[in-house]
């Protein structure tokens, strides 16, 4: 792998820190509308279990993995400082971070009855660039 110089890996750990910030400002809006909608008593949020399990869990895994990227950019970045796997973990934990709660919200959108709606096939791509990110950051934790 390529080195990194000291501005490259700033901008990675930059790049963690937009990206974390605004996905947890968008996933605790997003949790906050919920439980509006819980205290005005929504009835197309109340009234359909499914709906209102899938749009918790797009709220709960958005802002959570917005936490993890946030932790890549303070504590995992700096653990790639001479060569280039910061880039590709940080691609796919931030891939991950769209991909899982996306599919989970809009998985709720117009799903037929007792099934999530199609796009809950974003879910497993996305599980999976979460464990490859991790897997990297790790294995280079452990090089140290």
């Amino acid at each position: 792998m390529t080195p990194l110089d000291d501005d490259a890996l700033a901008r990675i750990r930059h790049a963690a820190r937009r990206f974390g910030w605004a996905s947890l400002l968008v996933w605790s809006t997003a949790g906050v509308l919920l439980e509006a909608a819980h205290a005005w008593k929504v009835a197309a949020v109340l009234d359909d279990e499914l709906t209102r399990l899938l749009l918790r869990l797009g709220h709960a895994h958005g802002a959570a993995l917005a936490l993890v990227v946030l932790a890549f950019g303070e504590a995992g970045a700096p653990l790639f400082p001479d060569d280039a796997g910061a880039i590709p973990a940080s691609r796919l934990l931030r891939a991950a971070a769209v991909l899982v709660p996306a599919g989970f919200t809009l998985g709720a959108i117009g799903h037929p009855e007792g099934d999530p709606g199609f796009a809950i096939f974003l879910v497993p791509p996305g599980a999976l660039c979460l464990l490859a990110g991790l897997a990297l950051v790790t294995v280079r934790a452990f090089r140290r």
